[in-house]
């Protein structure tokens, strides 16, 4: 999951333009990292990054809100289409 996490890290400094090291349980929104739309483009990289299909229903703050939300709903995708 290490791996993951720094991918998704890259992705906010690389994409998001946020420069500062993002903590897995900071809160993206309140933070102002993340924004709604970011938020959908992020939901973009994390299927074509990570091989995933993510319905609407995926696509919810609760997943999104923090980089361990988001490392935990891979989870649940990868788990859900073993």
């Amino acid at each position: 999951m290490t791996g993951e996490l720094q991918v998704l890290r890259e992705y906010i400094r690389d994409e998001i333009g946020y420069k500062e090291l993002v903590a897995p349980d900071i809160d993206l929104l309140e933070q102002r990292i993340l924004d709604s739309f970011s938020i959908v483009q992020m939901a973009v990289f994390v299927q074509d990054h990570f091989g995933l299909e993510l319905e609407a229903e995926d696509v919810v703050l609760a997943n999104f809100c923090n980089l361990s939300a988001i490392l935990s709903m891979i989870q649940r995708k990868r788990a859900g289409e073993a």
